[in-house]
């Protein structure tokens, strides 16, 4: 008898070693090390951030600004959600761009509420959120729109 047979690293029958199960120890080691990097990770200041407003019987034909967010100097910010309400879908049209990246151009949603989730976007400081709002046809209808995020100050200490 031998320590590897012993040990259980030899097929009984065959004296070949069988193979570790290196998946299994990188699916346990994995999650160790992203943990021990989030927890190492000097913790930053941050600020909530919520930009919200409202255009009530809008009927302008030509693009408004109705929110937008611009990340300060010596700031990182980071995008969680952007939400869009039209009380007359087929008639309401919305625009978003987001750092330099137009999004939605020309857009119509349904009556109710649109929200586009974003799992914590990173956005380096100078970068734009903007919501724009125009109705099709001048009919007149309400509009609201909601930014949410975080800032993470970049100064050392």
């Amino acid at each position: 008898m031998s320590l590897r047979s012993d040990l259980g690293l030899i097929e009984p029958g065959t004296g070949e070693e069988t193979q570790p199960g290196l998946t299994i120890v990188s699916l346990c080691w994995d999650p160790l090390f992203n943990f021990l990097i989030r927890f190492f990770k000097p913790l930053r200041p941050r600020k909530p951030v919520v930009a919200i407003n409202t255009l009530e019987a809008s009927v302008v034909t030509n693009y408004t600004l109705l929110v937008s967010w611009e990340i300060p100097v010596d700031y990182e910010g980071v995008l969680n959600e952007i939400s869009l309400y039209t009380s007359q879908g087929s008639k309401g049209v919305f625009f978003v761009q987001v750092a330099d990246q137009e999004l939605l151009k020309d857009q119509k949603i349904h009556p109710g509420t649109l929200t586009l989730p974003w799992k914590e976007l990173p956005l380096i400081s100078g970068t734009k959120v903007i919501v724009m709002v125009k109705t099709s046809d001048g009919t007149a209808t309400d509009f609201n729109a909601c930014i949410t995020g975080e800032l993470r100050y970049l100064a050392k200490r």
